[in-house]
């Protein structure tokens, strides 16, 4: 992912702010949390003059005010462990006819479990003056159909709950399969009938201590002994897993086929290419949606709490090289040039995602580059003069 904005400027300075907040990996690490349990966001605050950035999932989030997924007054709450306890952090952020009002609230909690309030001075209630929230949420793209009235996100297992226990079912079955399809001798009662040396010493025919013979009590037909062995289902529940973990891997956003199960291992189908047209693809895009507006608001957030005045634009792109054919878009890519479809910049754009102004630079250099070459092979001169 890249974070462009319009002004040079700004962007050094929002990029610096993301960069000493570790924001690339505090992100990924609070998107895999949000997949997980439907809700988070980013608050952005000041320290001592210093921006920071709390990274909260939906346990550390209580929203008061919204309108469908639009958060208008939420409230925020952390614990940071100390030497001698606990403290405890809320902020709220509330919504008036003048702008944002923040209220924080500090408490200590001691070992012995006695909670102490902080005085923060002029921090307890910052008026912004700012209809900018200093907050970004970030959701799941499906819709919560378990609650369809709530502003929570819904979590990626939230309907793949039954699946996972199927899976576990299966995978249970291919083990109690082994333990019953054993093979088994069934012995009649005159099979296990005692020998006598000649010491008179009784000696058992049957072991009663081996797995594989079972005395049957009474039985006196002319059988004595009646072997059993049977078939393992294995291919059968190897469907059956297999056929689970498609719904499982569908429900959760990853696809069908996303895991194979194969001699006895799962695997992901590292051969199954995601076409724009999947569900896959279009839960990708949904999420990158959210996503962009999250970060173009956290963007305008730290703006305002750095003092920077002025208008700009917040750009995000993604990299789609791992769900792209890219063989195939290179030589798409390749034939329409040959064709005279594209220009060079058009092949670059498409093959090597570059932008416009990079696209055009880089086919610029290459061609000055090819005529350099030519001059210096001497392809260019007559050899006869």
């Amino acid at each position: 992912m890249e974070i462009t904005i319009d002004k040079s400027k700004i962007q050094k300075i929002i990029n610096n702010c993301l960069k000493q907040n570790g924001f690339l990996d505090n992100a990924n690490a609070l998107l895999q949390l949000t997949k997980a349990l439907g809700t988070g966001a980013f608050v952005p605050y000041l320290d001592k003059g210093v921006l920071r950035i709390n990274y909260l999932n939906a346990t550390n989030i209580v929203i008061l005010k919204a309108n469908k997924r639009e958060v208008i007054d939420v409230l925020f709450w952390c614990e940071t462990k100390t030497l001698g306890g606990t403290e405890l952090t809320i902020n709220a952020h509330i919504l008036d006819e003048t702008g944002y009002t923040i209220y924080n609230r500090k408490y200590f909690k001691s070992n012995d479990g006695e909670y102490k309030k902080v005085d923060l001075g002029e921090l307890e209630m910052i008026e912004t003056k700012s209809f900018i929230p200093k907050f970004a949420m970030i959701y799941t793209p499906s819709v919560n159909n378990l609650d369809i009235n709530t502003p929570y996100g819904l979590s990626c297992y939230g309907n793949a709950i039954d699946n996972i226990l199927m899976i576990d079912k299966v995978f249970d079955t291919l083990d109690n399969e082994t333990w019953l399809g054993r093979k088994r001798v069934y012995l009649s009662s005159k099979a296990t009938q005692f020998n006598v040396d000649e010491n008179g010493t009784l000696t058992p025919v049957f072991d009663p201590t081996d797995v594989a013979f079972y005395n049957i009590p009474g039985e006196d037909n002319k059988e004595h002994i009646k072997e059993s062995s049977f078939d393992l289902r294995v291919d059968e529940l190897t469907s059956a897993l297999q056929a689970q973990l498609n719904l499982y891997t569908s429900k959760v956003g990853l696809g069908h086929n996303y895991y194979k199960f194969k001699d006895g291992e799962v695997y992901v189908n590292t051969d199954n290419v995601i076409s724009s047209n999947s569900d896959v693809y279009r839960k990708i895009k949904k999420q990158e949606n959210i996503i962009t507006k999250a970060i173009t608001n956290l963007c305008y957030a730290i703006a305002e709490l750095v003092g920077i005045k002025g208008e700009f634009s917040v750009s995000v792109f993604y990299d789609d090289s791992i769900i792209e054919d890219q063989e195939k878009i290179r030589l798409q890519a390749q034939s329409e040039y040959n064709c005279k479809l594209i220009s060079k910049a058009q092949y670059y754009r498409d093959v090597y995602k570059l932008k416009d102004k990079e696209a055009l630079a880089f086919a610029e250099q290459m061609n000055q580059e090819i005529k350099d070459e030519t001059i210096v092979d001497g392809s260019e001169f007559d050899l006869d003069e």
